[in-house]
């Protein structure tokens, strides 16, 4: 019996990938571009291929059943692990489960397992994948360590489940068997929404159309949408065997088809080092960050002693929280600029309190000021913005989470000691005792516009030029507009020319260089094909004087090279762009709310920059105010990783040599 041809464009299989692909990385604005997961992403993608569409490896069943084919894989063990071994023990861990019965298990193919020197090759199905090989890596190690799978055959706690996947970087509260409460790793939300949802695929039980609505998607989805693909996953793990230490896989990846030619960063750029050489202290420095907004209330941003322990406050008044002084000096909120600037229709922001007599006289001056047509006054407009440190402080949701991980690369400090058993080890930033200022130009939903960049960029300079000394040294922007190619000249949008302005008046620059470097491409033929994309700097990146700050892996960049999502050069009119490149992969920072999660992107990779560059400046004092010296350094003294100029720049960034080589 054989199938019938089926063309290889087909609806259901875009649907298929599409959905798997929200529910690995996320939607939105901001989303994750790499996972944990010590299975590519390509590997879940291939089980997750409608097998009506695989007419030469489709097996149909005596019962009339189809079969999902398995998928021929690599495994690479730990470099001290040997392949033999490890070969030998998935042999014996799928020969038990071959011996077991499941209800979900209708085929008998018996996979072959061979291995060289340094790769074992595995051709299993879906449910071996997850039974057999994940339980092999250190990842699926550290998870049941922090949450015994057992805990997934509770009824109670595949409810809470239910409700928490939604969102899984932002994990809630469990109860450990010790009794004490933990949070939940985010891997087991995600866990939950990869696995659950290709089980019920392949055991033909459609996922709820929520998932595959474009219009929707899975951020919509309720949780009884959710409830089945947790009790999938709770039956697919049922009795998994124990891990072997001694046999352990590093990462599983596709065994791909050859046919003939016709996705701890502070020791990566050395921060931890040239802090101890030189001791450098960046508490007399002060930072703008302006993206989502700062969680001025997280421990992460206390004032520190030298040991690490937070300092009290000890006057009234003083710019604190919970009895702990904030890092954080100053908090604006941009995002209602659009609220204040109408003359002719003004509205009041909700953070403003129009009761208050001064508060009111403010507004009529402001009024009364735009009435005439004069120049902004900063002076009637900043108070009107900022959001006091007080009982009535305003934090950002955990929808707009971006500029507080943001700002924890900078100069996040948060010792593990202090954190309620939240943290495996210490969180710190580049420069863990430097001053930052919030300036929020995202609204609660992620979104801005060019306008407020600039009025944010205009404060900062109206800021340095109204106070006796440096209010604000630098000024870190991880956010990109792209960039219009009929209006402007490259480098010469509004944006740019602002930011130009900025560094003109002696204020460091770092901006994210966009994640804008890879794209899929729709094939006239049918399908789809991934490719990189240069020229593909987003403003204000594209402007000459800032820092402009690719991404590489926070760990290995020599071996990854740049980010594959990582926007590159050069500029739209030949310039040479990115200036440099940083960690920008699975960088772990604080988020609201005392958490802590996992991002990825050239947003994560600007901080580390900007961190670099005010060390510099701690270090060399007479560095203050000139960018330009500071950017001409930093490039100057990055490591060549011998990729192309236009993707990695000057190279990785190197801080203990930039520190060093004046």
């Amino acid at each position: 019996m054989t199938a019938a041809h089926v063309p290889k464009k087909e609806p259901f299989y875009i649907e298929r990938r599409s959905t798997l692909e929200k529910l690995m990385f996320g939607t939105g604005r901001v989303r994750r571009f790499t996972q944990d997961s010590p299975v590519l992403p390509d590997v879940w993608l291939e089980y997750a291929i409608d097998p009506k569409l695989e007419n030469e490896r489709l097996t149909v069943r005596a019962s009339g059943t189809e079969d999902h084919p398995p998928v021929h894989l690599l495994l690479t063990p730990f470099r001290e692990v040997s392949t033999g071994i490890v070969r030998k023990e998935v042999r014996a861990r799928l020969e038990r489960e071959w011996a077991s019965e499941h209800t979900w298990r209708r085929h008998d193919h018996k996979p072959r397992v061979i291995y060289n020197q340094s790769t074992v090759a595995a051709t299993v199905h879906f449910e071996d994948l997850v039974r057999v090989l994940i339980p092999m890596t250190d990842w699926w190690g550290r998870l049941v360590k922090r949450f015994p799978i057992e805990h997934l055959d509770d009824d109670g706690v595949q409810v809470k489940l239910a409700a928490a996947v939604r969102d899984p970087e932002h994990p809630p509260l469990f109860t450990g068997t010790d009794g004490k409460e933990r949070l939940m790793p985010p891997d087991v939300l995600w866990l939950i929404r990869v696995v659950g949802a290709i089980a019920l695929l392949h055991r033909g039980i459609p996922l709820p159309e929520v998932f595959t609505d474009e219009k929707r998607g899975p951020g919509q989805a309720k949780d009884e949408d959710w409830l089945p693909l947790v009790e999938a996953v709770a039956d697919l793990l049922r009795g998994v065997a124990p891990q072997n230490p001694d046999a352990r896989i590093h990462m599983i990846a596709l065994n791909r088809v050859c046919t003939p030619s016709i996705s701890g960063s502070r020791l990566a750029v050395k921060a931890d080092a040239a802090a101890r050489v030189f001791d450098i202290s960046c508490k007399d420095l002060r930072w703008a960050v302006m993206d989502s907004g700062i969680d001025a209330r997280h421990p992460a941003f206390r004032k520190r002693d030298k040991e690490g322990v937070a300092q009290k406050a000890t006057e009234e008044g003083e710019n604190a929280f919970d009895g702990f002084l904030t890092r954080v000096r100053e908090t604006y909120d941009f995002s209602k600029i659009h609220l204040l600037l109408d003359p002719n229709d003004p509205l009041t922001p909700d953070t403003v309190d129009d009761n208050d007599p001064e508060t009111r006289e403010q507004l009529e001056n402001l009024n009364d000021a735009l009435s005439a047509g004069r120049s902004v006054d900063w002076s009637l407009v900043a108070p009107l913005l900022r959001i006091r440190h007080d009982a009535a402080y305003k934090a950002p949701g955990s929808g707009s989470d971006h500029g507080t991980h943001v700002a924890g690369i900078l100069g996040g400090n948060w010792p593990k000691n202090d954190s309620a058993d939240m943290l495996e080890e210490d969180l710190v930033g580049v420069c863990p005792d430097i001053e930052l200022y919030d300036l929020r130009i995202l609204d609660d939903a992620g979104n801005g516009d060019e306008f407020t960049v600039m009025a944010a960029l205009q404060f900062i300079r109206w800021l340095n030029s109204t106070n006796d000394y440096m209010a604000v040294h630098g000024v870190n922007m991880s956010l990109s507009i792209p960039h219009d190619v009929a209006n402007y000249a490259c480098g010469r949008t509004p944006v740019c020319d602002e930011a130009e302005r900025v560094v003109s008046s002696g204020v460091v620059v770092v901006v994210a260089a966009g994640n804008q470097g890879y794209r899929k491409y729709a094939l006239a033929e049918g399908g789809s094909s991934d490719a990189y994309n240069t020229i593909s700097i987003t403003d204000p990146g594209n402007a000459e004087a800032v820092i402009t700050v690719g991404a590489t892996h926070r760990v290995r960049p020599h071996t990854y090279g740049v980010s594959y999502f990582s926007s590159r050069g050069p500029t739209g009119d030949g310039r040479s762009k990115p200036d440099l490149v940083a960690p920008g992969e699975k960088i772990t920072s604080p988020l609201p709310g005392a958490l802590s999660g996992v991002k990825d992107g050239t947003s994560m990779a600007a901080p580390h920059v900007s961190g670099a560059a005010a060390m510099l400046m701690a270090r060399h004092n007479e560095l203050v105010g000139r960018p330009q010296r500071v950017k001409e350094i930093l490039c100057r003294t990055a490591t060549d990783l011998g990729r192309e100029r236009y993707f990695q720049g000057s190279g990785m960034l190197d801080i203990l040599r930039a520190v060093q080589s004046v």
